[in-house]
Parts: C-alpha cells; sequence; structure tokens
C-alpha cells in the first residue's frame, strides 16, 4: 500500500458538496436513461408517485462514480507515492438529461512535479486504474445481465466500441461486434463510458494525461506533436463535430508542458514500460468515430 504523505490535503466540504450533487445529477441522469423516465417530466412524476423509483437511477451512479472515482485515485496514489501535494478529487455535477450527470473530476497537484519519472507515473496511474475498473465495470455488467438484471439503457443513437470494451462483452455474449443500438443494462452503459474516458485522457496533447506521458518520454517533442494531433483533429471535422470539439478543447487547455524539476534526467526502464502499457490501454480504449451519427 501506498504511504500517504504528511502533506497530502483531506476532504473539505467542497469536496463532499460537490460529490453529493455529482451523485444526485447522475442518480437523474440514470433515471433519464430508464425507459419509463427518458422524459423529465415523466421520471420526476413517477419520483413523486413513488419515491423508490429513485434506486433506478443508483446502478447508472453507483457505477460511473466507481469509475472516476478510480481513475483519480490512480492519480493520487502516484502523487503520494512521489511525495507530492495533490488535493483529493473535485466531482463535476452535469445537468440530467443534458448530459451523463457528470463532467468527471480533478484533482490539484499543488507541489512541483520531481521528475519525468513521477510524470510519466502521474499520467499512466490514473488511466490503468480506470481501465481496470472499466473492465470490472464490464464484467459486473454481463454478470447482473447473466442474473437477469436486463434493463434497455439508450443514449439516443447508436454507439461504436472500443476493442477492449468489444473483447469483454465478446466473453459474455459469444459474439463480437464494434457496435451497437443500445446496452443491456445502465452498468453496462457507464463502463462504455469508462472505456471512453481512458481513451480521452490518453490523447497525447497538452496536459492530458497522455500528453504527460508523451513530455515524460520525449520532452522536447512535446509541443511539436501536440499540436499535430490538435491540427488534425481540426481536418477531420468532415467525419464528425465531435473532432471540432475536441480540437477547440486542445487549443483552449494550451500545448505547453512545464518541466518538471530534474527536468535533464531521462525516464527510467519501468517507467519506459508503464508508457506503453499506457498506450495499450489506449488503443484498446479510445474509437475515433465513438457515435454512429448517419
Amino acid at each position: 500500500m501506498i504511504p500517504r504523505p504528511r502533506t497530502a490535503e483531506g476532504l473539505k466540504l467542497s469536496h463532499w458538496l460537490l460529490f453529493i450533487v455529482t451523485f444526485a445529477a447522475t442518480v437523474m441522469t440514470g433515471i433519464g436513461l430508464h425507459p419509463d423516465g427518458s422524459d423529465i417530466s415523466e421520471g420526476l412524476g413517477l419520483i413523486r408517485q413513488s419515491p423508490s423509483f429513485l434506486l433506478q437511477g443508483f446502478p447508472y451512479a453507483l457505477s460511473l462514480l466507481f469509475l472516476i472515482a478510480s481513475h483519480e485515485l490512480g492519480h493520487l496514489a502516484a502523487g503520494w507515492k512521489h511525495g507530492m501535494r495533490v488535493t483529493m478529487p473535485y466531482f463535476i455535477p452535469g445537468p440530467p438529461y443534458l448530459t451523463l450527470g457528470t463532467f468527471g473530476a480533478f484533482i490539484r497537484i499543488k507541489s512541483p512535479i520531481p521528475s519525468r519519472n513521477a510524470l510519466i507515473e502521474m499520467g499512466a496511474m490514473g488511466p490503468v486504474f480506470g481501465f481496470t475498473a472499466s473492465l470490472l465495470a464490464a464484467a459486473a455488467g454481463y454478470i447482473l445481465l447473466s442474473a437477469g438484471y436486463r434493463l434497455p439503457t439508450d443514449f439516443g443513437f447508436n454507439i461504436r466500441y472500443p476493442l477492449g470494451f468489444a473483447l469483454t462483452r465478446s466473453l459474455f455474449t459469444g459474439t463480437f461486434e464494434m457496435e451497437g443500438m443500445l446496452f443491456e443494462n445502465p452498468v453496462i452503459a457507464s463502463a462504455w463510458i469508462g472505456f471512453f474516458i481512458q481513451g480521452l485522457n490518453l490523447l497525447p496533447v497538452g496536459q492530458l494525461d497522455g500528453g504527460h506521458i508523451l513530455y515524460g518520454v520525449f520532452r522536447g517533442g512535446h509541443g511539436k506533436i501536440s499540436r499535430a494531433i490538435a491540427a488534425a483533429f481540426l481536418l477531420m471535422t468532415p467525419f464528425g463535430l465531435h473532432f471540432l470539439v475536441w480540437a477547440v478543447l486542445f487549443f483552449i487547455l494550451g500545448f505547453n508542458h512545464p518541466p518538471t524539476i530534474s527536468d535533464e534526467l531521462p525516464p527510467g526502464r519501468k517507467q519506459r514500460l508503464l508508457a506503453f502499457a499506457s498506450l495499450m490501454i489506449f488503443i484498446m480504449s479510445f474509437h475515433p468515430l465513438p457515435f454512429v451519427t448517419g
């Protein structure tokens, strides 16, 4: 177990309030994914008639927040290992029925990053934990399906599966497919979101997790590669508007990366292997065209 450094910050009132609001928002989003509550007025009406109907949103909310918390725990573990001062996760709520109920979570790093080794681990351990949690959530969803928990969950458009999700699904269904109309239950739906989150975070751009790893491994080429990927996404806008959204986000976040304290020291063998493992996770998690729009 990784010891928590004395400089680590604990949970504050703001952490709890944001988590409670995010939990409530994801529960309501889970209600919105329910076939009987897909319209907000219908969902609220069913809750007024029977408050226990709120429980229908729990499988989605609990599984999704487990995935997000696992990702942030990976970052925390890496920060604590290297004696860095990091905050506990801040969860970001999103409007139910309009979003997934959350825009994820983040931690704040309040001390300099000591080395490129530490930077690679900070960037990689979040997706490593998150990818593992996504596999577990997908397995749990299909185990629950085999036990009789079937509740069709529809995002309103067809979904393409990343390779890791498709392979996990094939283990339980016996068929390998890369596209589907809906998910068999909300836990499986949140598992797909978990893979999506890991893939998006591992894009080697700016100060995303993939950008941290990119800087830790190559340093000098970080800015050029980040800008090239953002430009490529702009050029791919005709294939999907999400490419434009992502490209704009990259330009807003910026392409520069602050140096580490021991920036001249190259990464070690273990960290390079961890970077390679992150590349494999990216391949298993990222689908460039996750939404079927036509």
